[in-house]
């Protein structure tokens, strides 16, 4: 076994604890078996998202910049291989498997009731080995471009991201995740190459399984599929931020039944580096002004100012809040 270190996370108040182990690829893996369950689900991640469009390596002799949505882009193209498709190998093995690109973290999973190592397999097969051509990259930019497009005809992702775009004038959060139809076109397979090379660094991702498996077989497959790799000192710059909002009101007309509407409080103190019990405690507080079981809510809502669609959350990651 490869594994370089590893500690018991564990809760006493709730009586549960998981493995964290560092393995010798540098890649940090939870495991998390739970007896007498009958399905498993796994998670594959890195910690690279549509914010983080500037960084540089040792290899770097500087930061450099690659166009917005190519985080999203790069999630795409990675279920594709020389031969096939992972979703293919998903469907023979019946495994619910499905991938997403936040602000800040790109993770591959799936979920299974059997074939647990095939599946795992699967998982770290796709996600270790990229494969692009100029021919595949270009024929998915038309591909992006009508999900692009989709989300700027759906109101309630246009408000959000007006909202963002009013509160930040220089973080990437303010930008659709996907991107433009103008800064997709602008990438290639080169530079796919090099932002998986960067943020694909073992070093820099997590595998979480939980459910019904034995965990010698997940260090077996990793010591199998993961190669060591050097921790090549990744680094992300952060655009400075001006403490005021950008635009005080953004106002957009579409065709919906009802009106929306977003309103965001940027937030300075502490911006980015929230441990997880601040984390907890906004939400507490978001939730005793503003939840379902609030005076404002209910008075609100009988007043029928609101829906039950209204809520309330918390969003931090690198450079906002």
């Amino acid at each position: 076994m490869s594994i370089i270190s590893e500690k018991i996370i564990k809760n006493d108040r709730l009586g549960e604890s998981y493995r964290e182990i560092k393995h010798s690829s540098g890649c940090t893996i939870a495991l998390y078996p739970m007896a007498g369950f009958s399905s498993t689900y796994a998670l594959f991640g890195t910690k690279y998202g549509s914010v983080d469009t500037t960084f540089k390596t040792d290899a770097d002799a500087d930061f450099v910049t690659v166009p917005e949505g190519i985080a999203h882009y790069l999630e795409h193209k990675l279920f594709e291989n020389e031969d096939c498709d992972a979703f293919e190998k998903y469907a023979a093995t019946g495994a619910n498997a499905n991938a997403y690109t936040s602000f800040d973290r790109t993770a591959y999973l799936f979920s299974c009731s059997r074939a647990f190592e095939e599946n795992l397999r699967i998982l770290l097969g796709f996600v270790t080995a990229p494969y692009f051509t100029d021919e595949t990259v270009a024929k998915e930019q038309g591909i992006i471009g009508q999900e692009i497009k989709m989300y700027d005809d759906s109101p309630g992702w246009m408000v959000f991201f007006n909202c963002l775009e009013g509160m930040y004038a220089n973080n990437p959060v303010r930008i659709n995740i996907a991107g433009t139809v103008e800064s997709i076109a602008e990438i290639d397979k080169d530079l796919l190459y090099r932002c998986y090379t960067t943020f694909y660094n073992p070093h820099n991702m997590v595998i979480a399984i939980a459910g019904n498996f034995d965990p010698d077989t997940v260090i077996k497959l990793c010591d199998e599929l993961l190669k060591p790799a050097a921790d090549h000192n990744l680094q992300v710059k952060v655009p400075d931020e001006p403490a005021k909002v950008l635009k005080r009101k953004v106002t957009q007309k579409m065709s919906c039944t009802v009106p929306m509407f977003n309103i965001g409080f940027k937030l300075a103190d502490n911006i980015g580096d929230l441990d997880k019990s601040a984390e907890v405690k906004y939400d507490i507080f978001l939730t005793l002004c503003l939840g379902d079981t609030s005076r404002f809510y209910n008075t609100a809502y009988e007043d029928g100012i609101i829906n039950d669609t209204f809520s309330a959350s918390l969003m931090t990651g690198r450079g906002f809040l």
